[in-house]
């Protein structure tokens, strides 16, 4: 896990042409570094499950489980809306680097995994919308 963060953390880095120390600096509230940290949490709460109150242990700019929920709730809400396609267009990028950087097999079909949980979980709540306003 330690490794994949540390992957993470890289390739976020260079997609936001950031340093990767910006991600421990709590100090730091520059627009590109807070995106990417806010892409690192719904990574890791998202793609790998991580819990909100493991997050600080992992990140020490975050000092609490609330401020990664905040992040990630902000991050998925962004995901949603239809008008922020360049943010999921981004995201994606992220993830496919992510893979080309060498994660081994099982990394990668973990994460079609929770990629299929993740699309399988949006139908439902779409389905469930739509009784509910029926």
């Amino acid at each position: 896990m330690e490794r994949t963060i540390e992957i993470a953390k890289c390739t976020l880095a260079d997609l936001f042409n950031i340093k990767k120390s910006d991600f421990d600096r709590k100090t730091t509230r520059r627009y590109p570094v807070v995106e990417a940290r806010r892409f690192l949490i719904y990574f890791l709460v998202d793609d790998l499950s991580m819990k909100f109150s493991d997050i600080p242990k992992v990140m020490n700019c975050i000092t609490s489980h609330a401020s990664a929920m905040h992040h990630f709730y902000k991050m998925m809400n962004w995901m949603d809306m239809k008008s922020e396609e360049k943010l999921r267009l981004k995201y994606r990028e992220f993830k496919q680097q992510m893979l080309a950087k060498g994660m081994d097999k099982l990394e990668k079909e973990l994460l079609n995994q929770y990629e299929m949980r993740k699309t399988v979980n949006r139908n439902i709540r779409q389905l469930k919308k739509m009784i509910d306003e029926a």
